[in-house]
């Protein structure tokens, strides 16, 4: 149990006022703003102050009994990521939480990636003590397959591990699932066989505003038998792409178990019996005339669009590798 002399909270009084907050910086040689807390219910928080350019968008994790939210401030200047314990006879195993989280953003090398982080890691507690809800479905597994290959051979060649790793936003619930600086890249996956469409599933995935370039990448991947030469698992693909990562950078592998426990990718799982094979890839840079649906064009009140993208419109927008390589190189994240 939690003892007096660890309990952060045990010298911080409510506030006198509903629309405020009592707080002590965690540490102050800390690079990052946390701060322990209290509202005027008097329950504990851990608070992270922020710039708006350094927050998220991303969909907030939920913890039972810990309220998250994220609140803006100072005339859209500054957000504050809080934590709340809702319970307080859990109080130090939220304490311990806190602890993890800011163990792991310490090492971060930004604002923004200190922020990133937080969400990860409070992502890997969400599935940890979600427990049992099964395995990945096979549809869910093409498009994670999808986006580790992406990381696997788009990426890690050209950014740094953490940097690579960082950049991986779609399981936090991201518009797009990699964002380079100002590059952003979006995955999909598709039946080789399948009428050729890709599902998108927002009015934001394909919107070209806020970033200088937008890629989509699409591959062909295939359900197959057991004995398919050169067939894949997802476990496999997820070991092989952490022995990258591990080869240059331990602390971006770290990251990358926590992204994947995000995505819903428990390591006890058992995926030896979904097997899948892959066909064609592509790549197409999203510029003016592409089809697609942006927020910007659609009328006040509409949100939540689902629409279908025929691929042989979209042949004019076909590029290589060599046009994403050139896009990154302009990032402050390329080699």
């Amino acid at each position: 149990m939690m003892s007096m002399a660890d309990d952060p909270w045990s010298d911080i009084p409510p506030p006198s006022r509903t629309d405020s907050l009592n707080a002590r910086r965690v540490d102050a040689a800390m690079l990052w703003d946390f701060f322990w807390a209290r509202g005027i219910d008097g329950r504990c928080q851990l608070i992270l102050r922020h710039s708006s350019e350094s927050s998220t968008s991303v969909r907030l994790p939920r913890l039972r009994d810990i309220d998250i939210t994220l609140t803006t401030s100072d005339g859209d200047k500054s957000r504050t990521l809080a934590f709340r314990l809702l319970d307080s006879s859990h109080r130090d195993i939220f304490y311990r939480l806190c602890l993890d989280i800011m163990r792991v953003a310490t090492d971060a090398d930004s604002e923004r990636e200190a922020v990133a982080v937080t969400l990860a890691r409070t992502w890997r507690w969400h599935h940890l003590l979600r427990g049992g809800e099964g395995r990945l479905s096979a549809e869910e597994q093409k498009g994670l397959i999808g986006e580790l290959l992406v990381l696997e051979r788009l990426l890690l060649p050209r950014l740094s591990a953490m940097d690579a790793v960082s950049s991986w936003r779609g399981p936090l619930g991201a518009p797009k699932d990699f964002e380079v600086g100002r590059i952003a890249l979006e995955s999909k996956a598709r039946r080789g066989a399948a009428t050729p469409f890709v599902a998108i599933s927002s009015e934001h995935q394909l919107d070209v505003s806020g970033v200088d370039a937008l890629f989509l990448h699409v591959i062909e991947l295939d359900e197959s038998p057991a004995d398919a030469p050169n067939s894949i698992t997802l476990s496999g693909i997820v070991d092989r792409v952490r022995n990258q990562i591990l080869s240059t950078d331990t602390g971006a592998a770290e990251k990358y178990d926590s992204l994947l426990l995000a995505a819903g990718f428990k390591p006890d799982d058992d995926y030896s019996d979904s097997r899948w094979v892959e066909g064609k890839s592509r790549i197409y840079r999203v510029d003016p005339g592409f089809p697609r649906i942006s927020a910007g064009e659609i009328s006040a009140g509409i949100t939540n669009v689902r629409y279908s993208v025929a691929l042989k419109d979209c042949e004019p927008f076909l590029c290589d590798e060599s046009a994403l390589a050139i896009a990154l190189k302009g990032s402050r994240n390329a080699h």
